[in-house]
């Protein structure tokens, strides 16, 4: 079956190549005659890429890629993730309860599991360092030199945990001469004051440095208009705006060049972040059932909220009273550091073989506390939390460059060493006395050893056609680790059902590549990729139950066009993947330790199967006539359906009329399974689009005006895994604009900047959840013909924030 699917890729690979001779009819002489259009193609336009490990140039590297420079990203301001999203229409970025940063989807693959020790499925690299987690993006788009985003798996040479894709961060390295940059900023409706300082330059002729540091204080762009039940051990908050954050970011790059054929450059990140807030970031955005009280209490938790996404949200605040032996006062805070950098040395080894070393190391600890019942009038139980990851890795290749044969290699291996830890505390209000104050405190440890081999050989068959083959082998080894921590002063390690998972797999790849001249490349590639397995550590894990789940894997085929003639840029892709195993989230009800209730669990399972296929397009036109005028775009077509999933979990409160109709259980007489086979995948429209300009024009005889815009559209989408109606985020466009004079020699600048004009809220993710009975409360039937007196399931949002408008100044010096 792989090899029919493999000749047929490589058969319509092999007629659309031929199908080109018309737009390269006059490329053939250029191997020795290049034509008048391609001599104006300037090399400083050209955006160079390492989407192979190696430089090349972004319009020449057979994979779907889009690439930012520098200029572009600090002209739109681009100093999230969400920004980023604005340029690549098919990139969807989210935060989840209980995940390690931002979540990011990419053709409608990616994380959407509740759990600090999953992997992404889009793999971040900051300066050659591969990590999994999203916390690191705040950091990485600081003082960056270039991104890179990479579609499609990547695992030959990026590894595993990238079955969707990569975002390659560089960032910016050590000037030639002396410079310095100042920055500050201020941004209106956030209320947030920020300062910048660069400096950067040669020590020595073989030593050069940049130093670089962020500062920033924040109010928040939420509010939390909560209003405490008396008597309730709820207060009104102190601090109405959310996140009020404050965060630095320090930076260096040390540039050791003692000789011609030696390099070492090291990179340094550090970062620390404290959120004071009133708040977490859900808002109730549906309440299909109304916001009155249910038995048993009937205490309205969620009354008076307009059950709308907007930046009004309504979370009760603990009264230190109600929780006892809660740091902090249990009031909700967010703390994290981050360190981490690369050594990397490049030797050459003669003319045409280099050897390259990198070798890396994060480490990150966040200490957080939350409403975790998600309640507007009432606080009833709180969620406090402990993480770190620390994480060592190495990498060696061996790449050769031979210009007097037509074949090369790339060689390499792969050793990451790392521990995880998760501490959840669950404590409830003591002055409803409705449950225990410790529901429960697990500690889970997840240790990881990985190993991996790659290889890649690159024949240029003629000068035109190049055929590449290669593969990585991985082995990995986790172990999990549970100890319950009811009693701190004696904790007990729990024996775990299943508590080491062992996997080894082999990703090949396979990609022709045809360039008839230095305008045009067509390519078609096959190509496989995994995401490792990992360990349920957002709950407690009983004795009896199963806490793994198995790695997520993908094969599939991508076939491009990418064209350039003069200030035209074309580039057209289409691609079809088959993900098994797919890991999705579903939050669940579970019984607490000793049958003292039953709490929330936040559980990763694997869906049976998905398939993944779209058609894209990305286009720029500098315009003659207009001198300074440039337009871009971008669309995606993607279906990204559930091939097989009959086993997903059920809404709670969902009946049997209403979809919960799988998996009958004799014990209760009830289904609990509903089969979403042919549905959606989480976070993924089926149509995305991107369009805007930049402009640049002379003011006076030595200053200049730049302008631009950017829009974006995306259609419908769903927010949960259990695919309940009105859990869908309908269609949006948000407008960016930005516009900056700057001075002689861009010695200075003045920038207003400003996105999502049209002031959209949003939700990336929902969470089903009984908000009306206070999530743990009950009240609620699935899968039978009634769904009890707490009805449905409401929508507990993670909301991207509204307009924002930024006045920023900048010198040089």
């Amino acid at each position: 079956m792989r090899t029919k699917t493999i000749l047929k890729s490589a058969i319509a690979i092999g007629a659309l190549a031929q199908a080109l001779p018309a737009l390269a009819q006059d490329a053939t002489p250029a191997a020795q005659e290049q034509t008048v259009q391609e001599d104006q193609v300037n090399p400083s336009d050209e955006i160079i890429v390492t989407a192979r490990k190696r430089a090349e140039t972004l319009q020449s590297v057979p994979v779907v890629a889009q690439a930012f420079r520098q200029d572009t990203l600090e002209q739109y301001g681009t100093n999230n993730i969400a920004a980023l999203t604005a340029r690549v229409p098919d990139l969807q970025a989210g935060t989840a309860v209980n995940s390690v940063g931002t979540q990011l989807s990419l053709r409608g693959v990616g994380t959407t599991a509740l759990n600090a020790t999953i992997d992404q499925s889009i793999s971040l690299n900051i300066d050659g360092l591969s990590l999994t987690q999203g916390m690191a993006y705040s950091a990485g788009l600081f003082d960056v030199g270039q991104i890179e985003v990479l579609k499609g798996p990547q695992a030959l040479f990026f590894g595993k945990n990238s079955p969707a894709g990569v975002i390659s961060m560089r960032s910016a390295d050590p000037t030639d001469r002396f410079e310095g940059i100042a920055r500050v900023g201020y941004e209106f409706a956030a209320d947030d004051k920020f300062g910048e300082l660069v400096l950067s330059g040669p020590v020595t002729d073989w030593l050069k440095l940049r130093v670089a540091g962020r500062y920033s204080d924040m109010k928040g762009y939420f509010r939390n208009e909560s209003v405490a039940r008396p008597n309730s051990g709820t207060i009104n908050p102190t601090d109405r705006r959310f996140p009020n954050a404050e965060a630095v970011i320090l930076r260096g790059t040390a540039l050791f060049e003692p000789s011609s054929n030696y390099t070492a450059r090291l990179k340094f990140t550090y970062t620390n972040t404290f959120e004071k807030r009133s708040a977490t970031s859900l808002d109730v955005g549906l309440c299909p059932d109304g916001t009155g009280g249910v038995a048993p209490t009937n205490i309205p938790f969620i009354g008076g909220d307009d059950c709308k996404l907007n930046n009004i949200f309504r979370v009760a605040t603990p009264d230190p009273a109600a929780f006892p032996g809660a740091r902090n006062g249990a009031q909700p805070f967010f703390k994290s550091r981050q360190i981490f950098g690369t050594l990397e040395q490049s030797l050459q080894l003669g003319d045409a073989v280099q050897l390259t070393s990198v070798t890396g190391y994060y480490h990150n600890d966040l200490s957080t506390i939350h409403l975790a019942s998600s309640t507007g009038t009432t606080a009833v139980i709180i969620q406090d939390n402990d993480f770190y990851n620390d994480q060592f890795t190495q990498e060696l290749r061996l790449e050769s460059d031979f210009k007097d044969i037509p074949v090369n290699f790339m060689i390499g291996g792969f050793y990451q060493n790392a521990t995880q830890m998760n501490h959840v505390r669950v404590r409830s209000n003591q002055v409803l006395a409705l449950l225990p104050a410790l529901l429960m405190s697990p500690r889970h440890y997840v240790d990881i050893q990985s190993i991996s081999a790659f290889g890649q050989l690159t024949w240029n068959v003629t000068p035109q056609i190049e055929f590449s083959a290669g593969a990585r082998w991985t082995h990995e080894e986790r172990d999990h680790e549970q100890y319950n921590f009811a009693n701190p002063a004696a904790p007990v390690k729990t024996v775990l059902l299943d508590p080491h998972l062992e996997s080894s797999n082999l990703s090949p790849e396979f990609t022709l590549a045809y360039r008839p001249s230095t305008n045009l490349t067509v390519f078609g590639s096959y190509k496989w990729g995994f995401k490792s397995g990992s360990f349920n550590s957002a709950t407690f894990i009983n004795p009896t139950t199963a806490s793994s789940f198995n790695d997520e894997k993908v094969q599939g085929t991508e076939i491009g066009v990418k064209y350039r003639s003069g200030g035209l840029t074309f580039n057209l892709a289409g691609y079809r993947y088959i993900y098994d195993d797919l890991q999705v989230g579903a939050l669940e009800l579970q019984q607490l330790p000793g049958g003292g209730g039953i709490t929330y669990a936040l559980r990763t399972l694997n869906a049976a199967g998905a398939k993944v296929q779209g058609i894209e397009l990305e286009t720029t036109y500098a315009l003659d006539s207009v001198p300074g005028l440039t337009l871009h775009a971008a669309a995606n077509y993607n279906s990204a359906r559930y091939k097989d999933f009959p086993n997903a979990p059920c809404g709670n409160g969902q009946t049997a009329a209403a979809g919960c109709n799988n998996l009958l259980s004799q014990a209760t007489g009830r289904y609990t399974a509903q089969d979403l086979s042919g549905r959606r995948l989480v976070r993924a429209p089926d149509f995305t689009a991107s369009f805007g300009f930049d402009y640049e024009t002379a003011v006076g005889s030595d200053m200049s005006l730049v302008i631009g815009s950017n829009t974006i559209y995306t259609s419908e989408y769903t927010t949960t895994l259990v695919d309940l109606p009105g859990f869908e985020q309908g269609p949006f466009a948000k407008v960016g604009a930005n516009i900056a004079l700057r001075g002689p020699d861009k010695k200075w600048e003045i920038a207003l900047i400003g996105n999502n004009l049209t002031n959209k809220y949003t939700s990336s993710l929902c969470f089903n959840s009984n908000l009306q009975n206070a999530t743990v409360l009950g009240g609620q039937i699935s899968g039978g013909t009634t769904n009890g007196a707490a009805g449905n399931d409401e929508a507990a949002c993670t909301v991207e924030r509204g307009r924002d408008v930024t006045l920023r100044f900048s010198i040089k010096f």
